[in-house]
């Protein structure tokens, strides 16, 4: 198949730092003919021409919107189109007006109240969870130091509007939680200053999750489930998440492949003590996810699936 992909992120410093704006790309790639446009254009029919590629399908990817800022009319979309919707807290209106007025076959989105933009477009809109790099986040042959962990932004910066969030911002507050108790090993970086808030690297990254016995989830704005929870559930530590959305409890299943707390944090600390005075039963269910999510959802699960969509339209 003949894909035109267009995304000014992939392959880009965006995404050295957040690998996943690369993940479809990367399977896309060894399966396919793709042709990778990094900025916007006003008409197909003028740019085949120009780059000398005739798609089959054109997508947009995941940071088309959040770097081109493009939301125009473009000519001459006469092939199947699919536009992935992310990040609802940014120029939401704009996003999915430029999905209607541009006659989108579908919205590809991993937002758990997707079925509102289908609502509010008419464009058929499908739930699109993130995956992992199984290469990279999987079981390693590390000593767990820590028995708790998280490294990222708090997400209390004006990045975020009042509204951003279901629940009050949890970061902060479990970060308070873990501060004021000796009862667990805790690693911790965070910060809304970004050159705190993470890791220095990817690879210490998923080595430092690989330390830990349990790694904190939070969902980020609009109720998102991140790429965070695959790449804990991929590597062999315990996914610690808030309460589940609803269109979500098909894959993330309580005390099965993570262990989900309340959103008002009234079972977090008790629970972390139950799984760390029983570890058998934690064991138990990080198995069943690495088991599960590296056999069904890594980036190249989450490419394959995607293609499937658009061959209903071939």
């Amino acid at each position: 198949m003949k894909i035109l992909y267009v995304d000014p992120a992939v392959k880009s410093a965006t995404s050295e730092k957040y690998k996943y704006y690369d993940g479809i790309y990367n399977e896309l790639i060894k399966k396919h003919d793709v042709y990778l446009q990094r900025t916007a254009f006003k008409d197909l029919e003028v740019l085949k021409k120009q780059i000398s590629f005739v798609p089959d399908i054109v997508i947009f990817g995941v940071g088309w919107f959040g770097k081109a800022k493009f939301f125009d009319k473009i000519e001459n979309l006469s092939c199947p189109v699919g536009c992935f919707l992310y990040k609802p807290q940014n120029d939401l209106e704009k996003k999915l007006s430029f999905c209607r007025v541009n006659d989108i076959d579908f919205i590809y989105t991993p937002i758990p109240t997707y079925q509102e933009y289908e609502e509010s477009t008419g464009v058929k809109t499908i739930l699109f969870p993130f995956g992992f790099d199984p290469s990279v986040f999987k079981p390693r042959k590390i000593e767990k130091l820590y028995d708790f962990g998280f490294s990222g932004a708090l997400h209390n910066s004006a990045l975020y509007p009042n509204d951003s969030f279901q629940v009050e911002n949890l970061r902060p507050r479990i970060g308070e939680i873990l501060k004021n108790t000796n009862d667990f090993k805790v690693f911790w970086k965070s910060s809304d200053d970004a050159s705190k808030a993470f890791i220095d690297s990817y690879e210490e990254y998923a080595i430092t999750i690989n330390k830990s016995k349990m790694w904190l989830a939070t969902l980020a704005a609009f109720g998102d489930v991140t790429p965070r929870h695959f790449e804990v559930l991929g590597s062999g530590t315990l996914l610690f998440c808030q309460e589940i959305p609803e269109s979500y409890r098909f894959l993330l299943k309580d005390g099965i492949n993570c262990v989900s707390y309340k959103n008002d944090l009234s079972d977090f600390a008790s629970k972390i003590s139950y799984y760390l005075r029983n570890p058998e039963e934690y064991q138990k269910i990080t198995l069943q996810a690495v088991g599960f999510f590296h056999r069904n959802w890594t980036w190249e699960h989450r490419a394959d699936n995607l293609i499937q969509e658009f061959k209903k339209l071939l």
